[in-house]
């Protein structure tokens, strides 16, 4: 007769068939679980009965874990932030107009060049207008730059613009620190 551990393969269940299931199967997780404590010898109970030996302090729980302690001072109710009784408004720099370009704030997301290169010919000759957008998804970043024909005329924009109602924001403008791009 043939042995079966010579017959070839196993039909029905394999040998690994926990393996497979491994995940389901709970006793292969590991958990901690607390250790007891050290029972103590004679000699040291004995020993401390007359206050000779030495006692170690309890250790006072870790804060590594801070979620495991059941204390008001951890629930989600106590951790409120703080409130700021004189909140003051941060008021945006003023950069003198020194030449003809001007910076052009708080924008509303969807004005597009074209609509701003109209909206400052209002108050003179508009060169160029560019709406300063975000490099990967070409959304604007709510500012721009204006450049006027001359000094002059960028002065009377900016006075005649700052603070203009614009489609339900107000504007800011003001001269611009840089000079703009130079194409290389």
């Amino acid at each position: 007769m043939k042995d079966s551990s010579s017959s070839g393969p196993r039909k029905g269940r394999s040998r690994n068939y926990n393996n497979k299931n491994r995940n389901n199967n709970r006793r292969h997780i590991k958990q901690k679980v607390p250790r007891r404590a050290k029972k103590k010898s004679i000699l040291k109970r004995i020993l401390e009965l007359f206050g000779i030996g030495k006692t170690k302090p309890k250790k006072k729980p870790s804060k590594k874990n801070p979620r495991n302690r059941k204390t008001p001072q951890n629930s989600r109710n106590s951790r409120k932030k703080p409130i700021r009784a004189n909140k003051t408004q941060r008021t945006p720099e003023k950069t003198p107009v020194t030449s003809g370009r001007l910076y052009v704030g708080n924008l509303p997301y969807k004005t597009t060049d074209e609509e701003l290169k109209e909206l400052f010919n209002q108050a003179g000759e508009v060169i160029s207008a560019e709406v300063v957008r975000h490099r990967r998804n070409n959304r604007s970043k709510g500012y721009a730059f204006v450049e006027m024909a001359n000094v002059e005329i960028a002065q009377k924009a900016a006075t005649q613009m700052h603070e203009y109602s614009y489609l339900e924001r107000r504007l800011i403008v003001n001269g611009a620190k840089s000079t703009g791009r130079e194409n290389t």
